[in-house]
């Protein structure tokens, strides 16, 4: 493999890393909820850069490696489709700011597909994300129980957050880590691999519970369940019983006592403000992040002013989708998921029953995912849907169980 090779598989594995590190971008928000931030503005700006350096270089690789313009299509278009969104809306530089992220994510989806194929890449994709998953679930649950930092734990009711400073976020993100970790730990052939990704299962399950988010159990549920039918096998069924138990033992339980029971009722509010935005504004809606700028004229006279929380997103990621860049831009997202609907299981008809397998873990864990963010706006929805989707097809078209990068 080449330097510009290593080079641009180096950035490719450094946006898997990275994603814990999102939210860090909070203390950037000029309008942004009373969240205590972990790392100061200058700290946030260099994470960013870093990323966005990272991108471009991802981007560089694109080019040498072309990816299928299907596949190219599938990553940018939901980004592109933001952009009229963006000019048309009420704020126009995050939105296009936006984009750009969007974009950016893409283009790092492009580069696994060209870079799959050279021996060991997707192999080190996998290893590092199951590594940096299991220090992110470990770090989440560190901070919980050792209640630091303490303003953090406090406005999160003793949930666990991590780095990700929303507990839904974070079971956001654990959703699709153990799902990949689920299959690399019961279908790859290696010892090692499987002890990581073993190690990635305990800590996640772990940070998953502390987060008592009852939308991430029920998430949960709903993967293992698309997983459990189908790959089948008695202990996938057996897996999926654990999970349904231990999912509704904790909502039961203690999760009770780590919610605020105005939670149930701001949801009502931010739908019901959400359906009557996006019927005002059904083409290309008000634009991203601008939700919070047309809450006081579209929410019920009875609900909370616009400095409260539930003023920011509509608590609902397809809401938020079609209130901020209207049909145009979730007509776009949906044909960008249908790519790889169709794509994944035409390229596992020549695969073997245990990378089937395994590709179908990660997938229950993207299904996850998208039942999560039905009832919650996930700012790290892109970086899991994109990177995660390209990694899924990487492991349809590549043995995992090559040697390393």
């Amino acid at each position: 493999m080449s330097a510009a090779d290593r080079a641009v598989v180096a950035a490719i594995v450094f946006m898997y890393v990275a994603i814990p590190l999102y939210g860090t971008f909070e203390v950037l928000d000029p309008v942004r909820l009373p969240i205590p931030s972990l790392v100061g503005t200058g700290g946030a700006i260099a994470i960013a850069l870093a990323m966005l350096a990272a991108a471009a270089i991802c981007a560089w690789g694109a080019f040498r490696r072309p990816a299928p313009l299907r596949i190219v299509l599938a990553q940018l278009v939901a980004g592109a489709a933001i952009v009229p969104a963006a000019l048309l809306g009420f704020d126009p530089q995050t939105g296009l700011e936006l984009a750009l992220i969007v974009l950016a994510m893409g283009v790092v989806g492009v580069a696994v597909y060209g870079y799959a194929e050279l021996p060991g890449v997707t192999r080190t994709i996998v290893v590092a994300t199951l590594a940096s998953a299991t220090l992110a679930a470990l770090t989440a649950v560190a901070m919980t129980e050792s209640r630091v930092p303490a303003p953090l734990y406090a406005y999160d009711n003793g949930r666990a957050v991590g780095t990700f400073l929303n507990p839904n976020e974070l079971a956001a993100y654990l959703l699709v880590a153990l799902g990949l970790a689920a299959g690399v730990a019961m279908y790859a052939r290696g010892t090692a691999l499987r002890l990581l990704a073993g190690a990635t299962l305990f800590s996640g399950v772990l940070a998953l519970g502390a987060t008592y988010s009852r939308w991430g159990f029920l998430a949960a549920i709903a993967g293992a369940l698309f997983f459990a039918l189908v790959a089948g096998g008695r202990r996938v069924w057996i897996g999926l019983g654990i999970v349904a138990i231990a999912a509704l033992l904790l909502v039961a339980g203690p999760g009770q006592e780590h919610h605020n029971p105005r939670d149930d009722t701001s949801r009502i509010v931010a739908w019901t403000t959400g359906l009557r935005t996006w019927l005002a504004f059904p083409l290309t809606g008000v634009g991203p992040f601008a939700f919070r700028r047309t809450y006081d004229v579209f929410r019920p006279p009875e609900a909370p002013g616009g400095e409260a929380p539930v003023a920011f997103d509509p608590h609902s990621l397809p809401l938020a989708y079609l209130d901020e860049s209207g049909l145009v831009g979730f007509v776009a997202l949906l044909w960008c998921w249908s790519v790889y609907v169709r794509e994944i299981p035409r390229v596992l008809r020549s695969a073997n029953p245990r990378r089937r397998a395994l590709v179908y873990a990660l997938a229950g864990g993207l299904v996850a995912l998208q039942v999560h963010v039905l009832v919650n706006t996930i700012s790290i929805y892109f970086a899991l849907a994109t990177q995660g989707a390209a990694l899924a097809l990487a492991l349809s078209q590549r043995d995992l169980d090559a040697p390393a990068a």
